[in-house]
């Protein structure tokens, strides 16, 4: 089975996710196509603080700039990844400069919330991601319902994502803490299924009271399938 579109992936934001998308993307082709088939992909890996201080400054622009040198840098790239729940906030942005396809993460997920029937969602992600709208919003556009954490527990997951798992910390404290949350919420809100919109969650076990679906997960697949041509 032949590669008909090369995968580019825009990453660094964390390595630590980005490493995962490799290496997942790589198991999954495998998978399909056997033998030492692997996938060609392109990564262009943008530096963290630079994204970092553009966003806490609102800076769409300065953002939307590196995001598009990222994607020059990949000009042999058929369609473009963002490895990051959070910077798709750019990616409406993006869409309108690039001549090329983006693979958006938001209607991945979409899609199978849609599949598994689910009505009711709980979003975990970073603080961004949680409480502006180009996430939620964009799941209720397609009819979905979205619930999300107390702001004291957003700045919690804020904090372990910058401060321990984009550094690698991937302790049974962030298990803990999560799957704290996850249950909390799901005894007192009728949710279906939870949402794991952050990529540096792949690095976590997964292992909640409700079914969860694995942002990162659904779009190695998505991507995988669209490179190709499945």
């Amino acid at each position: 089975m032949d590669q008909k579109k090369t995968i580019g992936i825009i990453g660094g934001i964390s390595p630590m996710s980005t490493a995962v998308y490799y290496s997942r993307m790589a198991i999954e082709f495998n998978d399909i196509t056997g033998g030492l088939n692997y996938p060609r992909l392109i990564l262009s890996s943008v530096n963290m603080a630079d994204i970092r201080k553009a966003h806490e400054k609102n800076d769409f622009h300065a953002a939307l700039r590196i995001f598009n040198r990222a994607c020059m840098d990949m000009a042999s790239a058929d369609f473009i990844l963002v490895a990051s729940n959070t910077m798709h906030c750019v990616v409406d942005g993006l869409k309108q400069i690039l001549d090329r396809d983006i693979l958006d993460i938001r209607a991945v997920v979409a899609e199978a919330v849609q599949e598994k029937d689910y009505r009711k969602m709980l979003l975990l992600g970073s603080q961004d991601t949680m409480k502006e709208d180009f996430f939620k919003k964009y799941l209720q556009d397609k009819g979905i319902e979205v619930v999300v954490p107390a702001e004291a527990e957003q700045q919690q997951l804020n904090s372990m994502i910058y401060d321990k798992l984009c550094r690698g910390d991937d302790s049974a404290e962030c298990d803990e803490l999560v799957q704290n949350i996850v249950a909390g919420i799901a005894e007192k809100d009728d949710v279906d299924a939870v949402i794991m919109a952050c990529t540096e969650f792949s690095l976590l076990k997964q292992d909640y009271c409700i079914p969860a679906l694995d942002s990162t997960e659904l779009h190695v697949k998505a991507a995988v399938r669209r490179a190709l041509d499945l």
